[in-house]
């Protein structure tokens, strides 16, 4: 059986939710929801106490694990145990056959879970483990979204609460705020409570929504490409305010030129600014790249490389030197405006 989605998974719930599973990909939201479905499936409320069990993976042994899953419900059908970052990559030969014996001999009665919430182990033995999960149940990878699936997703949402998106706001929502699906949903909520209108506009997101830090400083990258350097300052002096650390302000910087730089290849070349997508990890992050090729239009690529060395004089100063972050930070942003107003 192949590793399941979350189509696949939701038809697997319908039909019986008890089995083995390993549940674990990029999407922290949806293996908690996902988690939570299959504790409700299984678990009667009234004998929660009895009938749900969870274990920390760094703390418990298979053998506990086991002797837990083998026990019989109490007063109910069904039974659920949780088991919560176990480190599968650290198994030797001896914990593999343990695994494989409670995974195989897992009761009708019990939905058994492996959840990977905080911890992702990588590696052969990791591959190991969930092609057993995968031989004696289910394991299921929850990956971040497209950002096709998200918009959908969050017009949909906006439509169930009675105030649909704007055409385009809820891509520049995602824009805003980024592809965390969980931080995503809350926003659209606020959006909507706040939207006086019959849609969501562009305006209410930026009155309540908090754009994440990519996102002011791609507004300020913006600004210095277009001319408009006074409101460049009056953003970074905005970032020193809300306390953002100066590294991560730079870091952002230095990513955004980075996409700058290589949608405009793609676009020189002939091809669409995404095009590069599949080059580098923009997995979920396309828009990025057409954000990225609109803000650097006005930009050659002798700019672009100034902006990179000026950009990479930064970062060296900021780790080597004991200057003023702060007004490493002011300088960098006078010289890029130096470039912009080329």
């Amino acid at each position: 059986m192949p590793v399941l989605n979350e189509s696949a998974l939701k038809e697997k719930l319908k039909e019986n939710p008890v089995g083995v599973y390993l549940i674990y990909g990029e999407e922290s939201y949806l293996k908690k929801i996902y988690i939570d479905k299959i504790v409700a499936k299984t678990v009667d409320d009234s004998f929660a106490d009895f009938n749900f069990h969870t274990f920390d993976g760094k703390d418990s042994t298979l053998s506990e694990i086991y002797e837990c899953a083998e026990a019989v419900p109490m007063m109910a059908e069904t039974k659920c145990v949780l088991v919560k970052d176990y480190p599968m990559d650290t198994l030797d030969d001896n914990g593999f056959e343990q695994l494989e014996r409670l995974l195989s001999e897992n009761p009708d009665d019990c939905a058994l879970v492996f959840s990977l919430i905080a911890y992702e182990p990588k590696g052969a033995k990791f591959t190991k483990a969930v092609k057993l999960f995968d031989k004696y149940g289910f394991a299921v990878k929850l990956d971040r979204k497209t950002p096709a699936e998200l918009i959908k997703m969050l017009e949909n949402g906006a439509k169930k609460r009675g105030k649909p998106f704007a055409k385009g706001v809820a891509q520049y929502l995602i824009t805003c705020v980024g592809s965390d699906l969980n931080t995503l949903l809350n926003e659209t909520e606020k959006a909507c409570a706040f939207a006086a209108g019959d849609e969501v506009l562009k305006s209410d997101v930026d009155s309540v929504c908090i754009k994440s830090l990519d996102a002011k400083v791609f507004d300020m990258i913006k600004d210095l490409t277009s001319g408009r350097f006074d409101s460049a300052f009056k953003k970074l002096s905005l970032l020193f305010e809300q306390r953002e650390d100066e590294f991560q302000i730079l870091g952002a910087l230095i990513a955004q030129y980075s996409d700058i730089y290589r949608a405009k290849a793609a676009v020189k070349s002939g091809n669409r600014a995404e095009a590069v997508a599949k080059f580098y990890n923009y997995a979920g992050k396309e828009f990025r790249l057409s954000n990225a090729a609109r803000n650097g239009s006005s930009l050659s690529f002798a700019d672009i490389g100034e902006c990179i060395e000026i950009l990479s004089w930064a970062d060296t100063t900021l780790k080597s030197s004991a200057l003023d972050k702060r007004l490493v930070l002011e300088q960098t942003v006078v010289k890029l405006a130096r470039v912009g107003r080329r």
